[in-house]
């Protein structure tokens, strides 16, 4: 069984949280923050700015046949979208190489990551609009604790789980069989190890089965949790747990999620997948990927 303080207490296999992501967490909710603050952080980085500039200047911010240099595409593209530009580059260090113990290519690891994060906010901005950047850097990270495990067991991990799989058995459960936890639970305590907000932590802890009342109820669980939905149904992001997930009743019935609903958040999600990859500079051909 698997102890999951010693796995995260082994720091030196541990995914590293850039350290642009931390302080840009750490502002989120902040009303004295300004676009100034954040541009700091995008200036003292050579790939940030890169991805920035690339972001201004491409077809969906830019201007025909004008350029904009660094300080005049951050006063451009805004305090929100600047956050959002720094956090997508930087979730391309974080999974920046495949997840054997999922049978994730480092494309699908990436993808499934930001198309997760994209569909959260999305609903957040529908149904509460004050959590939409809360949402998005939650359905970023929600799936972290694959980084672990991987690190921890390689394609011995989805061999055992596999393993356990029966027709009434899901698969975080086949997980907790084989090895007493699952990559939630993992996640959960990365986040915590990375010092992110607990209510971050508590929504990728459960982010697979969300509470439905009670103290441990919280709306961004839920939005969390269709946002990972919507991505598995894309297609974005199937791994060796492939559809083996569903979306909780409560959820559905909350944020009002019809089949024609989701069909029009997965179209959304894809849009702007590929506005973000063409702006960051990014290949996906399912062979390669590079991010400036």
């Amino acid at each position: 069984m698997a102890d999951i303080n010693a796995l995260i207490s082994d720091i030196e296999s541990l995914p590293t949280l850039p350290t642009a992501t931390s302080q840009l967490v750490g502002m989120l909710g902040d009303d004295d923050v300004s676009i100034n603050d954040v541009a700091e952080i995008v200036r003292v980085d050579e790939a940030l700015s890169i991805a920035v500039l690339r972001y201004a200047n491409s077809a969906a911010f830019g201007t025909p046949s004008r350029k904009f240099d660094l300080r005049e595409s951050i006063v451009r593209l805004g305090r929100s979208t600047l956050t959002k530009i720094v956090l997508e580059q930087q979730a391309a260090t974080v999974f920046s190489g495949g997840c054997d113990a999922f049978e994730l290519s480092r494309e699908r690891l990436w993808r499934g990551a930001i198309g997760g994060a994209l569909a959260a906010e999305s609903m957040a901005a529908k149904h509460n609009p004050e959590l939409k950047d809360l949402a998005f850097v939650t359905g970023l990270v929600r799936d972290v604790g694959k980084l672990v495990l991987d690190r921890a067991y390689g394609a011995d991990y989805v061999a055992s789980v596999q393993s356990k799989l029966c027709a009434d058995r899901t698969f975080v459960d086949a997980e907790r069989e084989a090895f007493g936890t699952d990559h939630a639970q993992v996640g959960a305590a990365l986040c915590r190890y990375w010092q992110l907000p607990e209510r971050i932590s508590r929504a990728v802890e459960y982010h697979h089965c969300p509470p439905e009342s009670g103290d441990l109820h919280d709306e961004l669980t839920d939005f969390v949790h269709a946002g990972d939905i919507v991505a598995l149904w894309s297609g974005i992001s199937l791994g060796s747990d492939g559809l083996q997930y569903e979306l909780a009743d409560h959820v559905k019935k909350s944020l009002k999620l019809s089949r024609r609903a989701a069909e029009r958040a997965i179209a959304s999600m894809w849009d702007s997948l590929r506005s973000i990859e063409e702006a960051l500079g990014i290949e996906t051909d399912g062979t390669k990927r590079s991010v400036a």
